[in-house]
């Protein structure tokens, strides 16, 4: 894989880029915070998928800080441009905090 980035300074969202965008790409803003992404969410502990958009080919869209997704996807989609692939690895506090979030995501 790529390059490792820490983008939150405490290694509470690592993100690796696995495919760089071309060079002109957009990235989103303040004026165009709304992304379109593909993702695979998997446990970090046993390797599980436990959600996924690419079963059926959906894509999973939303705006960024309006606090609709886990804290790591907030931050780490900001620093992405259109085409980049990254893997997101985060902790608890970015995602689903100590108690998880059942069925899918078990306590810490």
């Amino acid at each position: 894989m790529g390059d490792l980035v820490d983008l939150t300074g405490d290694g509470g969202v690592i993100k690796t880029i696995v495919r760089r965008a071309k060079a002109d790409a957009v990235a989103p803003t303040e004026n165009l915070p709304l992304v379109d992404v593909h993702y695979e969410g998997v446990l970090a502990e046993t390797g599980e998928v436990f959600d996924t958009t690419h079963e059926d080919n959906t894509i999973f869209s939303f705006e960024l800080g309006k606090g609709t997704v886990i804290k790591a996807w907030d931050i780490a989609l900001r620093t992405m441009k259109v085409g980049e692939v990254a893997k997101i690895t985060c902790k608890p506090d970015y995602a689903y905090g100590n108690a998880g979030s059942a069925p899918d995501i078990p306590p810490k």
